[in-house]
């Protein structure tokens, strides 16, 4: 009797533990799927002990090994590792790279293990409440993380494992069974209607100067304000997602607007309106970029949905060349390839955006040349001048004369940026490798860190000298800011862009939240346009899928100059708010196949039980030796008192058989008895009637048994393994 419990509670337990398991493997890209497993396995152990008090002795030891498992340590090492995950939970994006932020997984593995075990020892106590509660906190909490990418399988899923549970445990009645029904169907709705809603933080505007969400637009949207500011940047806790874009997965920055001209202390949106527009058609024509207009085919198509984000510019990629947006209405093109809406975009307003998004080889930039065409002049501007281009005849002495005229005095501060910049480019032969030794410089070698509350300026200079000479601590700002002013020092157009990351791809989808807020680089190159480099360190997480950067082997190859050969790409700075992203391949919403095993295995073994026990009835009362029949009429008795939790003697008479069956089964059997007794005992020639009339008693006593017992004990029944093993049942 206590392995037929033991074994229903694994039954019951089994797919809940399995889903909040694989709920929690959704935060982690790729799932380092053996912790998993082997805390779910630990998770089921102490329900495996048949007495309550062995299962709470157990839950230590559990817990102690899932500890050990999930962090690779020992316990009491394990608390540490834990609590540093712990503090850097906030500054991550899911789902995160376990290899990068190894504390943040063994803490995820210890969350899932703590829900699972809660769940089994649910089923062992036999609290099917319990157990839906783990199930909703375990599946309910990734799916809020996760926006609403997984929240439909994971709620059908998770109603189908609490009701699973809820048969499996015994409901004894309909009101119980209703009951399990409504707290299942209540699990899907709310985690289905949490994920959907995704949690806005509510109405904001957020300024570069800092992070403030309850600042006002009331539009319940959230606003940026892009013009650049150095003074410190606070992201929400809870992210909030700004926008939805079908799109290849080929990660792309979503570029809002971009800063063109550099100002005081600062880079400042700048822009000449190119044109007005319709909410349908081709913008106008940019003579910076090339072959834009040549090549149709080769566009990057953009469904974007607007989620989040309250702003008239219009997001989209790299070059935007053709739009539709009939909701947006008429449209106004400025300089630079942004997109203006004449009214602020609105919560669950789409178009679809097409852009030109060159990929040209590191081999082939290389050999770009400096030639710049004079639409490009603008953008080797400082102050009031003109700087001269990459390659020019006695370029560098044009440049400090620059700074030594007094007409350009307020450039002066910033002689210190010019001089590391010349510095570090001394030996660059193309504009291509001077761009990638400042990236490098920024992202790695020069001693950079992120930092979203860099330490005030104290030495006089301007910020972003002081940044470049003093702090060498700031965010996106700083880093990009100071990139841009050092390419135009150098010759090199250059400017500012801002907007967001790629986000998390997902099932065709890029899910972009301000998390993804981000300011870059843009550097123009004869025969490609405007490309997008990242000085950011840990906020500029493309370098993996993007063959222009510093980090990447391809470019190392196609410079060949043997000083970028100690190549080791730049891991993500745990202070950073982002994730790496994922170019692929695609999760969607597939289930992987040990999650179906899990799911579908206690309801086969189920059906195998059942199943066996009808093809053993049936070969029982098929026989047709009249004395063979009553031998299976009376084992088919004995296994359904078996079942029931009756211990019946092997050598019990019909009459002890009848009295066995009545306190049991509750049903008078004194029939089934007297023909029992005349088939086997009785003359030869009525053994064949008395044997027939028993094994329809048999069966009326059964159907009637059946309907007599409530739904709980029926299934109990019916899943019993005692029958089985029973030595009297043969």
């Amino acid at each position: 009797m206590a392995e037929a419990r033991i074994f229903r509670r694994m039954l019951a337990a089994l797919p809940a533990v399995a889903l909040v398991m694989y709920a929690w493997t959704l935060l982690e890209v790729p799932p380092a799927a053996p912790a998993f497993v082997a805390c779910a396995a630990l998770a089921l152990a102490p329900a495996a002990a048949s007495r309550a008090r062995h299962r709470l002795a157990a839950v230590p030891v559990a817990a102690a090994a899932a500890l050990a498992v999930a962090f690779g340590t020992w316990p009491d090492d394990a608390l540490g590792d834990a609590w540093e995950g712990l503090r850097n939970a906030p500054a991550v994006q899911a789902p995160f790279d376990p290899v990068a932020f190894p504390a943040l997984h063994g803490l995820v593995v210890v969350a899932a293990f703590a829900l699972a075990l809660v769940a089994a020892l649910g089923a062992a106590w036999g609290r099917p409440w319990a157990l839906a509660g783990a199930v909703a906190a375990g599946v309910g909490f990734p799916a809020v993380l996760l926006e609403d990418a997984h929240a439909l399988p994971l709620g059908l899923l998770a109603l189908g494992s609490v009701l699973w549970a809820s048969l499996a445990l015994g409901a004894t009645d309909v009101r119980r069974g209703i009951a399990g029904a409504v707290l299942g169907a209540g699990l899907v709705a709310v985690t289905a209607g949490v994920a959907l809603a995704g949690l806005s933080p509510g109405a904001g505007r957020v300024d570069w100067r800092g992070w403030d969400p309850f600042a006002g637009a009331g539009s319940g949207n959230i606003r940026f304000l892009w013009d650049a500011s150095y003074s410190g940047i606070d992201f929400p806790l809870r992210p909030t997602v700004m926008l939805r874009i079908r799109a290849p997965a080929r990660a792309e920055y979503w570029r809002v607007s971009t800063l063109e001209t550099f100002v005081g202390d600062r880079w400042i949106e700048n822009l000449y309106p190119a044109g007005d527009g319709i909410a349908r058609g081709r913008l106008p024509a940019d003579p910076l970029v090339p072959d834009r207009d040549r090549r149709p085919g080769s566009w990057l198509e953009q469904k974007v949905t607007v989620v989040g984000l309250n702003d008239e510019r219009v997001p989209a990629a790299t070059e935007p060349a053709l739009i539709d947006a009939p909701t947006l209405g008429r449209v106004s093109f400025l300089q630079g390839g942004v997109v203006r809406a004449r009214r602020s975009l609105r919560r669950g307003e789409e178009y679809t955006v097409w852009s030109h998004a060159p990929r040209p080889t590191p081999r082939q930039l290389a050999a770009s040349p400096a030639r710049y065409p004079p639409a490009a002049d603008r953008y080797l501007g400082l102050w009031t001048t003109q700087l001269p281009p990459f390659g020019a005849r006695d370029r560098e002495a044009r440049v400090e004369r620059v700074f030594q005229d007094d007409r350009y005095a307020p450039l002066r501060p910033y002689r210190p940026l010019w001089e590391e910049a010349r510095k570090l480019t001394a030996s660059a032969r193309s504009p291509y490798e001077a761009t990638l030794l400042l990236e490098r410089w920024f992202r790695d070698r020069g001693g950079f860190r992120y930092e979203e509350h860099p330490p005030p300026t104290a030495s006089g200079n301007p910020p972003l000298v002081d940044f470049v000479e003093v702090t060498r601590a700031g965010y996106c700002q700083h880093y990009a800011g100071a990139m841009a002013l050092m390419l135009r020092m150098i010759g090199v157009p250059a400017r500012v862009a801002v907007g967001f990351t790629a986000g998390r791809w997902d099932a065709g989808v890029w899910t972009v939240t301000d998390h993804q807020a981000h300011a870059w680089v843009e550097a123009w190159f004869a025969g490609y346009g405007w490309l997008a480099f990242d000085p950011t360190p840990g906020r500029g997480t493309l370098s993996a899928v993007y063959t222009l950067a510093s980090d990447s082997a391809d470019a190392v190859r196609a410079l060949g100059t043997g000083r970028f050969l100690d190549f080791t790409p730049s891991p993500v700075t745990p202070d950073a708010r982002t994730a790496p992203v994922v170019e692929a391949p695609a999760r969607g919403t597939a289930i992987p196949w040990w999650l179906v095993a899990a799911i579908c295995t206690p309801p086969a073994a189920a059906a195998a039980v059942v199943a066996s026990k009808r093809a053993r009835r049936a070969r029982r009362l098929g026989r047709g030796d009249p004395r063979l029949l009553a031998a299976g009429v009376r084992a088919e008795l004995v296994s359904a008192l078996v079942d029931r939790g009756a211990d019946v003697e092997r050598d019990a008479t019909p009459t002890e058989l009848r009295r066995e069956t009545e306190r049991v089964l509750r049903v008078p059997a004194g029939p089934l008895a007297a023909a029992l007794a005349e088939a086997r005992y009785g003359p030869a020639v009525r053994a064949r009637a008395a044997s027939v009339r028993a094994r329809a008693e048999l069966l009326r006593i059964l159907a009637a048994a059946t309907a007599r017992e409530r739904p709980g004990d029926r299934l109990r029944a019916a899943l019993s393994l005692r029958s089985l093993r029973s030595a009297n049942t043969p």
